[in-house]
């Protein structure tokens, strides 16, 4: 990727600050001035996204306000696919591929209106299809394959943040690995009610999910791993007996399969990743270099791609 390292993490930076109204007004008047600014569009889009996902949050619009998160997502999409194009092609600018991978973010919050409406069965179409050109850096696409790949056969994989999220969906809903699997950010289940009364009401789950009792009966029901971008793994009462594995935290029904030996996990694309100083490299990093500090067996792997040296357990 053609940025310094110095660029990229001024644009993390502008990416994690929160939308407000007023930021939203100026950036409009930004796209009046100069439409061709594609650093304007990423964040018009990141904005609306955060309105989109907003919906999904604490306090839940109602079912007849559904158009209005499907406009505002629309609109986000819209102009992340606008930056994009104007950024550049795949890995030649920071703003282009952050573009791209919060487009994936805009279809995931998509998805949830889906399985609200239509239960965790529904397919693609039910928000989509697809964009053919939807595209996240390779080194999302490796943290996502890595990922789906260290869990179960039947399992319910939890995210973190946006980076294993978006990586994961990507991975499992726009290249169809793993269709045995859902994933769904810990954050949403969380804290969307309408959601989760949905994904409970699929899986079978039961009545009492308030709170985090939905955890402790999916548990019972099904396979879960927690990615390890997470610190830890989500604390419940009663307490949930985690099982470290290679890159995630498993427990539950089902949870008993042979890991994947942590030798036939790769690192190829995060050394590219690194070496160009892309952002997304650093999320992916940080949950590598937790899964090697629990699972040291890892570092032979990273070795191969030589980036145990960017591990601190690793050069131990």
């Amino acid at each position: 990727m053609a940025t310094s390292l110095c660029s990229a993490l001024a644009l993390v930076t502008l990416l994690q600050a929160p939308p407000t109204t007023d930021s939203l007004a100026a950036l409009r008047d930004r796209a009046v001035r100069d439409s061709t600014d594609a650093q304007m569009w990423l964040l018009m889009g990141r904005t609306y996204l955060g309105l989109g996902v907003e919906a999904h949050g604490a306090t839940h619009r109602s079912s007849e306000d559904s158009l209005w998160t499907r406009a505002v997502l629309d609109t986000a999409e819209d102009a992340l696919a606008r930056a994009a194009a104007l950024a550049g092609p795949l890995g030649s600018s920071a703003v282009g591929d952050s573009a791209r991978v919060l487009r994936v973010g805009a279809w995931a919050t998509r998805s949830w209106q889906g399985w609200e409406t239509g239960g965790v069965g529904a397919g693609v179409e039910t928000w989509g299809p697809l964009p053919m050109d939807l595209r996240v850096p390779p080194v999302l696409d490796e943290l996502g394959e890595n990922l789906l790949r260290a869990c179960p056969t039947g399992g319910v994989l939890l995210t973190a943040g946006d980076a294993d999220f978006y990586a994961a969906w990507y991975m499992r809903f726009a290249r169809g690995l793993r269709p045995d699997l859902l994933v769904v950010p810990f954050t949403a289940w969380r804290s969307d009610a309408v959601l989760r009364a949905r994904l409970a009401a699929d899986l079978k789950l039961g009545a009492h999910t308030s709170g985090d009792a939905w955890l402790g009966e999916l548990v019972r029901r099904r396979p879960v791993c927690v990615s390890m971008a997470f610190e830890r793994p989500p604390e419940t009462r009663p307490r949930i007996r985690w099982e470290s594995r290679p890159l995630v935290w498993v427990a539950g029904r089902g949870g008993k399969t042979a890991p994947v030996p942590p030798r036939d996990f790769v690192f190829g694309a995060l050394r590219v990743a690194l070496d160009a100083n892309d952002p997304w490299a650093e999320p992916a990093l940080a949950a590598y270099t937790r899964a090697a500090r629990i699972m040291p067996a890892l570092c032979e792997a990273m070795a191969t791609f030589k980036v145990s040296s960017e591990v601190g357990t690793c050069r131990r």
